[in-house]
């Protein structure tokens, strides 16, 4: 395979931009830490497909060689480099092309600006889990951007694809990126069910505790929180119906915030 054809077969590209790199090459670090990031995102997908995306989750030591991926073509006129995976075998390398159908998808919500409006329609709830999960990765990609390394800009494709632009990251997409942080999104539609143990007046937020032990904060309208805040019973137990609360960066479907669009109060011999 020559050197034309393992760029265009390539997975995925990556391309940094700006005017010094006209004179030379981006960062032995930036590149590093792009690489990497690539590569987790690549093993979050994998684990999002098979239903293990959990916090501390990683491919067991038999996965990982079909997962790994190798610098295929560098092209120094636009700093862009190709990668491939390790491995030859035919089937590794279809199982790559699906695994990074599922990457893209994840990632060009990142780049378009309406990752929140995107995670709302999803429906698969191991996509949505992985697309909220890789946000640190990203991050870590866009934070290489305005560098020592005089890069202006951070471009993801897939050549195997046909893909020349998937994600384009800029310092405006960069901020918007940060932002998202300190941003939520709403997991699919869910039931769950507690004891209260505490109120919060002022955001009409309350604390449940669930069997087990665990603890949620459930967001309610103004109408259920009076409802809860006035009912007599000692720690009244109630069925909550909605969608769960999740961070960026969260890798577990434990839930730990709850938007209740319900409430129905449980008698004692139901919980």
């Amino acid at each position: 395979m020559n050197s034309r054809e393992q760029y265009e077969n390539g997975v995925l590209s990556i391309r940094f931009t700006g005017q010094e790199l006209q004179t030379h090459g981006v960062s032995i670090y930036d590149l590093g830490e792009t690489l990497l990031s690539i590569q987790r995102i690549v093993h979050k997908a994998y684990l999002a497909k098979e239903g293990r995306l959990i916090k501390g989750a990683f491919p067991t030591k038999e996965e990982r060689p079909n997962l790994a991926l190798q610098l295929g073509e560098r092209r120094r006129s636009s700093d862009a480099f190709a990668l491939l995976p390790i491995l030859a075998d035919p089937a590794v390398q279809q199982g790559m092309k699906q695994l990074v159908e599922y990457v893209t998808s994840g990632i060009v919500g990142y780049y378009t600006g309406d990752l929140l409006d995107r995670l709302k329609k999803e429906k698969d709830e191991n996509k949505q889990m992985f697309i909220g999960s890789i946000h640190a990765e990203v991050v870590n990609i866009i934070n290489r951007v305005d560098t020592v390394s005089g890069v202006e800009g951070i471009t993801i494709g897939s050549p195997m694809l046909g893909h020349e632009t998937v994600a384009s990251f800029t310092p405006e997409t960069k901020d918007y990126i940060n932002e998202l942080k300190n941003e939520a999104y709403l997991g699919p539609y869910k039931e769950i069910q507690g004891r209260v143990y505490k109120l919060y007046p002022a955001s009409k937020i309350i604390g449940i505790r669930r069997s087990g032990g665990s603890t949620v904060s459930v967001f309610l309208s103004d109408e259920d929180f009076e409802k809860i805040r006035y009912n007599k019973t000692s720690k009244p137990a109630y069925k909550f119906k909605g969608h769960p609360m999740y961070k960026f960066g969260i890798e577990t479907r434990a839930i730990s915030e709850f938007q209740a669009d319900e409430i129905e109060l449980i008698e004692e011999d139901e919980e």
